[in-house]
């Protein structure tokens, strides 16, 4: 698998690939979290959490969950906003996404974020609620069907 960093952080998923091997999760920083959380904190985060985006993800999905993209931490560096990055490689795995048929999936917690990815063909097909102490967060979970494209 090929990871790509040029002012945005960005994990693509290619079908059948595990978000949580060991490249992604050094260049993620997750390998960190098993030292920096209490342990109610690493239950919740490696018993509750990933599981949960797991079995989302996959009842989003059904059939198509290993047919299918997953763009996993996805984020950029103030200094490299604006640049252009996150479009270049949106559109690479879009593109990749499109000419194999296959859809493309992500979670957003940020609600500043799913204006950004419909411009990418990203819809938003359900809300899933994470407590948080006393806080609820709401994580948009996003999927762009594969386009057809045009054969010149």
């Amino acid at each position: 698998m090929k990871h790509f960093f040029l002012g945005t952080d960005l994990d693509r998923m290619p079908p059948g690939s595990d978000m949580d091997d060991w490249m992604t999760r050094l260049r993620s920083g997750m390998w960190r979290l098993p030292w920096r959380l209490s342990s109610e904190g690493n239950h919740r985060f490696f018993k509750e959490f990933l599981p949960l985006l797991h079995d989302t993800k996959h009842s989003t999905l059904g059939v198509r969950d290993d047919s299918s993209w997953y763009l996993v931490y996805i984020g950029t560096s103030e200094k490299g906003r604006g640049k252009g990055n996150c479009t270049k490689l949106m559109n690479h795995v879009t593109r990749m996404a499109d000419e194999q048929g296959q859809p493309v999936y992500l979670e957003s917690s940020n609600e500043k974020n799913p204006p950004i990815y419909r411009r990418y063909g990203f819809e938003t097909v359900r809300t899933i609620h994470l407590q948080r102490a006393e806080k609820n967060v709401m994580m948009d979970i996003m999927v762009r069907e594969p386009r057809k494209i045009a054969k010149v």
